[in-house]
């Protein structure tokens, strides 16, 4: 079990690669913004444990953004950690089932929190929202599942 889950976490730390790749090529092509949710989590997340982000200005600015794109990180290699369990159960489907499985529970595991934490609600999402979301996590589902079938 502890070999499948390894080798989930590093699945899903190359699915994580492929869905920074993803949203970046989408920013360059199309002009569009980084994202301030995960900043906006980081620092939700923090007051919630009462505590605060140090820094003033650009200082912790930079440090919001850091830790916003650790958070993302840890999401996507705790994803494949979990494929990587189910793997270990015993359950073998073949990669595209695994990759929509692992995009679906990437999506929720991103946007779920956040949207408890009443920092986005997917249901008042644009067509464009939806699919500079979708794009990259699709990305994350076919090279996590991929990279772990790849492993065995």
């Amino acid at each position: 079990m502890l070999m499948s889950i390894a080798r989930g976490v590093a699945a899903g730390a190359a699915g994580v690669t492929a869905l920074n790749a993803a949203t970046y090529l989408d920013m360059a092509v199309r002009g569009g913004q980084a994202s301030s949710t995960p900043e906006q989590s980081v620092e939700k997340l923090a007051s919630t444990v009462g505590v605060r982000v140090p820094g003033t200005g650009a200082t912790r600015q930079s440090r919001l953004s850091g830790l916003g794109a650790l958070l993302g990180a840890l999401t996507g290699t705790t994803v494949g950690a979990a494929y990587g369990v189910l793997r270990g159960l015993g359950w073998r489907p073949p990669v595209l089932v695994g990759a929509l499985a692992t995009t679906g529970a990437a999506m929720v595991a991103a946007a779920g929190p956040m949207t408890v934490l009443g920092i986005t609600d997917p249901r008042r999402w644009t067509a464009d929202d939806w699919l500079s979301d979708v794009i990259p996590h699709v990305a994350y589902g076919v090279v996590t599942a991929a990279t772990f079938h790849a492993t065995e």
